[in-house]
């Protein structure tokens, strides 16, 4: 009996270890990664970003999740999504507006990101006019 017992114990820790690996090794693959190019100083979040080519891996696809951007190898920003919506086509996208990111639209993976606009705290100089601009994003790959 005591034998069966340790079996059973056995058999169900191995199944625990087993499914602990496969989470983890699901968890590091991201739900998207990316390239784009900016042509000029760009706010994303807490981020200021200067002009240049860059890269960016999203963790996940729902609110709350993290897109992580890098210049080349380096590692430049983690930024929070506050807010998402489902879209099912268009263009993969970053949309600003007077140069900051307020949306990025992932339709291979089905959703848009949204994020707040900026507000310092004391502004110096008259509110510029609100322009608007997209920024091709290309894909490099998507796990599902």
């Amino acid at each position: 009996m005591k034998a069966n017992r340790k079996f059973t114990v056995l058999r169900l820790l191995v199944l625990g270890v087993v499914v602990a690996g496969l989470h983890a090794k699901g968890a590091g693959v991201p739900a998207l990664q990316g390239k784009f190019t900016l042509a000029a100083v760009t706010r994303w979040g807490p981020a200021v970003l200067p002009a240049g080519e860059y890269s960016l891996k999203l963790d996940h696809d729902y609110p709350g999740s993290v897109v992580t951007v890098f210049r080349g190898t380096r590692f430049v920003a983690r930024i929070e999504t506050p807010g998402m919506s489902y879209i099912k086509s268009g263009r993969s996208e970053i949309v600003m507006e007077s140069g900051t990111v307020r949306q990025v639209n992932l339709p291979t993976i089905g959703v848009s990101l949204h994020y707040p606009t900026h507000h310092p705290h004391h502004r110096a100089v008259p509110q510029e006019a609100q322009l608007a601009q997209t920024v091709a994003l290309t894909m490099a790959s998507a796990a599902r």
